[in-house]
């Protein structure tokens, strides 16, 4: 996907914080679809280079040390427009946000998106599973809503039946990262 992320903050359902990342991308890294969060903001701050993050269809342009904040409802995704790596912090409206992205990231890292060792992008059922599991907070803007329910109620159904899932935990434990990915020596 050409995007690195580390969960900063993961909090269990008793505590007040808000779950948080570090995300860095490529150049190339893949372009998330738009998408709004129903009750939560959420907050972007650049850490390093220029990120740039689409609201509304206007792109906001963010250089190190900015931040912005999207309101509920707002459609919006992120995206490296530069020639460098981009670092930035999310502070994301629920856990299942890390979720998704650490399982999509987990699955492309074992090939199931990529092909000869290149980034690859979550398929149509992936991608229908993935908004699925985060429907109550957050809806993917590619189609009405209408449209996704019809979708998870039978594409997603079939899937299920046939051993894929939204989530799998293993994606969030530390062991997997250390056990199948280079760890930098900082």
């Amino acid at each position: 996907m050409g995007m690195w992320s580390t969960i900063l903050r993961y909090p269990e359902a008793s505590e007040k914080e808000t779950p948080a990342m570090l995300v860095w991308l490529s150049p190339e890294a893949t372009t998330l679809p738009a998408h709004v969060h129903m009750e939560s903001t959420e907050v972007f701050r650049s850490v390093k280079g220029e990120l740039t993050v689409v609201v509304d269809d206007s792109p906001r342009h963010l250089a190190t040390g900015e931040e912005l904040t999207v309101e509920p409802g707002d459609p919006h995704y992120f995206q490296n427009d530069t020639d460098d790596f981009v670092a930035f912090e999310v502070e994301v409206p629920w856990k299942k946000t890390i979720d998704t992205q650490y399982m999509t990231a987990g699955l492309d890292h074992e090939g199931y998106f990529g092909t000869d060792d290149g980034y690859g992008e979550p398929d149509f059922v992936q991608g229908l599973l993935l908004a699925e599991y985060v429907k109550e907070e957050t809806r993917i803007t590619i189609a009405p809503k209408i449209v996704q329910q019809l979708l998870w109620a039978s594409v997603c159904r079939v899937a299920r039946l046939t051993g894929r899932s939204a989530m799998d935990d293993r994606y969030l434990r530390d062991y997997f990262w250390e056990s199948n990915v280079e760890q930098p020596d900082i």
